[in-house]
C-alpha cells in the first residue's frame, strides 16, 4: 500500500514536470522585463490582419511579465510608466521567452539577430578609407548569415533601398521561401516587385498625367529626346532646393536632346502651382495627385519612389537608364551628350 502511494505520487510528480516543461515550451511567447521603479508597462503590437493590441501589466518589485500568442513574428512596443518613465523599447515581438531589459530584448532568433546587427557598429574600422562602405559590407554579412530570419529582411530593405537593383536583388535572393512570405517582409518584396518594374534597360513604365493648364502628357508622347522625369512635390525642400541646378542642367543639355518633365506628388493643385510660379521651371510639369490618406501618388508607386526628389533617365527609345542623383545626372549627361 505504501509502496502504491509512493508510486502513485512520483508518477503525478513527473505529470506535473512534464506539464510545466510543455507550458514553457508552448506556441506563445512570455515576456520577462525589469525596471528601475514600480509602476505600470504597457505592451503594443499590430497583428498581420492590421488589428491593434495593447496589454498593460502591474510592475511590482521592479519586475513584470507579458504572456501571449501572435500568429508570426511582428513589430512590438513596451513603455514603461514609473516614477522615471522610459522613452519605449522597440522590438520584435515573437512566441518565445523575451528579456527585456535596460531597453534592450534578447530570446527568439529575431531579436538575437538585431543583437548581432547592433554589434556590427563595433567592428568597423573607422581608419578606413570608406568607414560608411565598410559598415554597410558588415551589415549585409550579417544579414546573409541569417536568411530564415523575418527581422533580417525587415532591416536588409530599411538599410539597402538605395543600393543598385542588381545588388539589392542578389540580397533578396538570399532569404528564404517562408521568410519571404513573412507579415515583416512584406515592405521587403514589395520594394523588390516596384524596383523590379523599373530596373536599368528595360521599358519605362508608361503614364498619363495633365498639366496645370489641364493638357494630358502621356510619356510615349515624349520619346525621342532623353527624358529626366523629376519626382517632387512644392512642401519638399530638397526638392525646391535642387531647382536652380536642374535649371542650369536644362539649360546645357536641353539643345543636346534632354527634356524633363517635373512629375508633382502633391496632393495640394494649388501650392503645385504656386511652387511652379516661384521656381521658374521652364520644361514640361505635370502633377500625379497623391490620395487623401494615402501615403503615395499612382505613378510614383509603379517607379518605387521612396523618397523624393527622385530622378529617372530614360533614353530616346523609352528605356530605362537608370535611377540617379543629381551627381550621376551631370556625369551621364558629360559623357554620353
Amino acid at each position: 500500500m505504501n509502496n502504491s502511494s509512493s508510486l502513485n505520487r512520483f508518477f503525478l510528480t513527473l505529470l506535473i514536470a512534464v506539464s510545466v516543461v510543455s507550458c514553457g515550451n508552448g506556441k506563445g511567447f512570455r515576456i520577462e522585463g525589469v525596471s528601475d521603479g514600480d509602476g505600470y508597462a504597457v505592451l503594443k503590437y499590430h497583428t498581420p490582419d492590421g488589428e491593434t493590441v495593447a496589454d498593460t501589466v502591474t510592475i511590482a518589485g521592479g519586475k513584470y511579465v507579458f504572456s501571449g500568442e501572435v500568429p508570426e513574428p511582428v513589430e512590438g512596443e513596451i513603455h514603461l510608466f514609473t516614477p522615471d518613465p522610459d522613452y519605449g523599447t522597440f522590438f520584435f515581438l515573437e512566441n518565445a521567452r523575451l528579456m527585456v531589459a535596460d531597453g534592450k530584448v534578447s530570446g527568439g532568433p529575431n531579436n538575437d539577430f538585431m543583437r548581432d546587427l547592433d554589434a556590427v557598429a563595433d567592428k568597423v574600422d573607422t581608419t578606413s578609407a570608406d568607414p560608411q562602405k565598410e559598415f554597410r559590407r558588415l551589415v549585409n554579412e550579417c544579414i546573409a548569415a541569417h536568411p530564415d530570419v523575418e527581422s533580417a529582411a525587415f532591416m536588409y530593405n530599411i538599410l539597402n533601398g538605395d543600393t543598385p537593383f542588381e545588388e539589392f536583388e542578389a540580397g533578396f535572393d538570399k532569404f528564404t521561401d517562408r521568410v519571404k512570405k513573412s507579415f515583416l517582409a512584406e515592405s521587403l518584396v514589395a520594394e523588390y516587385e516596384s524596383r523590379k518594374v523599373v530596373r536599368p534597360g528595360i521599358d519605362a513604365p508608361l503614364f498619363e498625367l495633365k498639366t496645370a493648364a489641364g493638357e494630358t502628357i502621356s510619356l510615349e508622347s515624349l520619346r525621342g529626346n532623353y527624358l529626366l522625369v523629376d519626382f517632387w512635390a512644392s512642401w519638399c525642400g530638397p526638392c525646391r532646393r535642387s531647382m536652380p541646378g536642374l535649371k542650369e542642367i536644362y539649360a546645357k543639355y536641353h539643345d543636346k536632346g534632354l527634356e524633363i518633365l517635373g512629375v508633382s506628388i502633391d496632393s495640394d493643385a494649388e501650392a503645385w502651382k504656386k511652387a511652379m510660379a516661384e521656381d521658374g521651371t521652364p520644361w514640361i510639369h505635370v502633377i500625379d495627385e497623391t490620395p487623401s490618406g494615402s501615403r503615395s501618388s499612382r505613378v510614383a508607386t509603379i517607379y518605387g519612389v521612396r523618397y523624393i526628389p527622385s530622378l529617372f533617365l530614360i533614353d530616346k527609345d523609352g528605356k530605362l537608364i537608370g535611377k540617379m542623383d543629381h551627381d550621376e545626372l551631370e556625369s551621364w549627361l558629360k559623357s554620353e551628350l
